[in-house]
């Protein structure tokens, strides 16, 4: 079911514009196992074996083509790539990884296909209280003497602390937890943590991080099927 709560709206708002404004998540997902009993059971001579193995080879071929920069035609859209970034010369080369120059995968959904996805689409209003997303405000670290530092340069071993909102979670979780995330986007999970609570988390910095500037991302489970995350204003640094 679709969720709808009202949320304070973040944006900087002119005279008279509206405080808050609608968000949404969904609490349900309907699993690739499940979809393929769907496609089984819909009136068709179809196998369950059949049914994976077109999955299977669609998944790949689909991957394939937009990889060799085709937009690949889907029922109900189209997969391709897109390149984004910014130059300052005209005749500059686009490289993708450096600077902002990015390929990133576009789906698009077909006007059609997306006006029956809407039309008479299931809600629910879930009100205020149901808005469980976490929010950093505050990073440090702490010293050996156990106080606390504003400077973000870490090294292995020592502890990124966190204070905020709505921060527990539950650690054996794997998708769940603080993630060092750097310039590529590559996500690494930290795994060893002093304290979890819901107004601060104590992380240790694991070895073996290249050092590098990186972002900080908490993620977390509010609802039964969904997850949530914030990302920290401040990055930190992380020494050899």
């Amino acid at each position: 079911m679709v969720q709808v709560y009202a949320y304070q709206n973040s944006l900087e708002l002119a005279e008279g514009k509206d405080k808050y404004c609608f968000r949404s998540v969904v609490d349900q997902t309907l699993d690739a196992d499940q979809l393929v009993k769907e496609i089984v059971g819909y009136n068709s001579t179809l196998t369950d074996a059949d049914v994976r193995a077109v999955l299977t080879v669609l998944n790949d071929r689909v991957k394939h083509f937009v990889n060799l920069g085709y937009k690949v035609e889907l029922p109900f859209g189209y997969v391709f790539n897109r390149a984004k970034g910014t130059v300052r010369k005209l005749n500059d080369g686009f490289v993708p990884g450096t600077a902002n120059h990015r390929i990133s995968t576009v789906f698009r959904f077909k006007d059609d296909s997306q006006a029956e996805m809407v039309k008479n689409a299931a809600y629910r209003l879930a009100g205020s209280g149901y808005v469980t997303l976490p929010s950093i405000t505050e990073l440090y670290s702490k010293k050996p003497d156990g106080s606390e530092s504003e400077k973000l340069v870490f090294a292995a071993g020592s502890m990124l602390c966190l204070r905020g909102k709505r921060l527990s979670f539950a650690a054996d979780d794997l998708k769940q937890g603080v993630f060092l995330v750097d310039a590529a986007g590559n996500e690494i999970r930290i795994g060893t943590y002093n304290r979890i609570g819901t107004g601060v988390v104590e992380a240790y910095v694991p070895s073996g991080i290249p050092a590098g500037r990186y972002e900080v991302k908490i993620i977390t489970k509010p609802g039964m099927d969904r997850y949530a995350k914030n990302v920290a204003l401040s990055a930190i640094e992380l020494t050899e």
